[in-house]
């Protein structure tokens, strides 16, 4: 079994290395991974192995983006999760894929309500260094978050 995400090092900003058997799941670790790795504080969750743990997610956000190709696509995604995020003091840590190509996506993003974030709070989501690959039936992407 291989992870669904893992944390980088990098020496100004924050960096991940997700990983899925779909695209439609590199897109579910990511949106988790770029929460994760910030930690919200929610008094509905618990923390347990360095991450949040909800026993549910009752907020939803259905959302729909097109882009030039993938990338751009994991990008818009992202960075609509985030915004959704800063208007609405929420943290997103799970999403149902509804429907997903290169070049396009519709979801549901499952999250909570929190007060904050214990490290970190995230501007934007870059390109660089980004590239979605699929290798021995794994997709996988390196994204780095601005802080």
């Amino acid at each position: 079994m291989y992870k669904d995400f893992e944390s980088i090092a990098h020496t100004a900003d924050i960096k991940v290395r997700v990983y899925g058997e779909t695209l439609s799941q590199l897109f579910r670790h990511a949106v988790s991974a770029m929460f994760q790795v910030i930690k919200p504080r929610s008094d509905e969750c618990t923390y347990s192995n360095d991450r949040i743990v909800c026993t549910i997610l009752p907020i939803t956000h259905h959302i729909e983006i097109t882009a030039i190709d993938k990338e751009a696509l994991l990008v818009d995604f992202l960075s609509e999760a985030l915004c959704l995020s800063d208007i609405y003091n929420e943290a997103y840590l799970d999403a149902t894929i509804e429907h997903i190509t290169e070049t396009s996506v519709k979801a549901v993003l499952h999250g909570i309500k929190i007060q904050g974030f214990e490290v970190v709070e995230i501007k934007a989501v870059t390109y660089h260094e980004l590239a979605i690959k699929q290798s021995n039936g794994i997709w996988q992407t390196d994204i780095v978050f601005d802080i």
